[in-house]
């Protein structure tokens, strides 16, 4: 019998495990797991934890490659991921019920260039990076067409260097990743709107097994709001 209770006020203490997908990419300070430990951190990880800590849940974070990470939690392998979209891969999720948070960031995604090239005809921004395991989906028209190449890196900091060299013609991130990586050189790249104007974009989680988790997630963030903001002040997302 005192095996029993034993076991039993284990189970009731021991709380439940939720998988969560997130993508092995450096995108700090939103979030990033990369190599060599593939340790999740940034903003993304922080809300993540605070969240599992108000309502007493253990969160598993499973870093893997971006198309993998999709097929996995379409396969029903993964109970949360992060981040996702709506918009993102709209055919693959066509037969699939999946729910959507609240947006746990709102960003502006942007291409940056050198200054001295501000201006140029868009014709002659032919080379285009992006971090590798993203799809540039906002351009595929002209790749298509022949008009840009896309070249990847693994992760910000590569790609204002690519930027920099002249190796690339623009860069692909959010602002908010950009003013980050190029503190104390502010005005070494300068956004360059015409290459995509510039628009509030959103990362959610998302979940198909746990759509109550994801309510319960969206009252956290309602409840929370001044930790939330705190949290991106912190991480420079504000």
């Amino acid at each position: 019998m005192y095996a029993l209770l034993t076991g039993q006020a284990w189970a009731a203490e021991s709380p439940p495990n939720y998988r969560v997908g997130v993508e092995d990419v450096d995108y700090y300070p939103i979030f990033s797991a990369a190599p060599p430990d593939y340790l999740y951190r940034g903003y993304a990880r922080d809300l993540l934890d605070l969240f599992a800590s108000h309502e007493r849940i253990h969160l598993t974070y499973v870093p893997l490659p971006v198309r993998r990470l999709s097929h996995e939690f379409r396969a029903g392998r993964l109970d949360l991921i992060f981040p996702d979209n709506p918009r993102w891969e709209v055919a693959e999720k066509r037969q699939l019920t999946i729910a959507y948070s609240k947006p746990l960031l709102v960003f502006q995604d942007a291409m940056l260039v050198r200054p001295e090239r501000l201006g140029e005809p868009l014709q002659n921004y032919r080379t285009l990076g992006f971090i590798r395991g993203f799809t540039p989906w906002k351009f595929q028209e002209q790749i298509a067409a022949g008009q840009v190449q896309i070249k990847h890196s693994p992760n910000p900091q590569g790609l204002i260097h690519m930027t920099l060299s002249g190796y690339i013609d623009a860069a692909n991130m959010a602002q908010q990743v950009a003013h980050y990586h190029l503190k104390g050189q502010p005005d070494s790249l300068v956004i360059e709107p015409r290459l995509l104007p510039l628009q509030d974009s959103h990362y959610y989680l998302s979940s198909i097994q746990h759509p109550q988790l994801i309510r319960r997630f969206d009252n956290f963030l309602a409840r929370e709001h001044k930790a939330v903001r705190a949290l991106k002040v912190k991480y420079g997302l504000e």
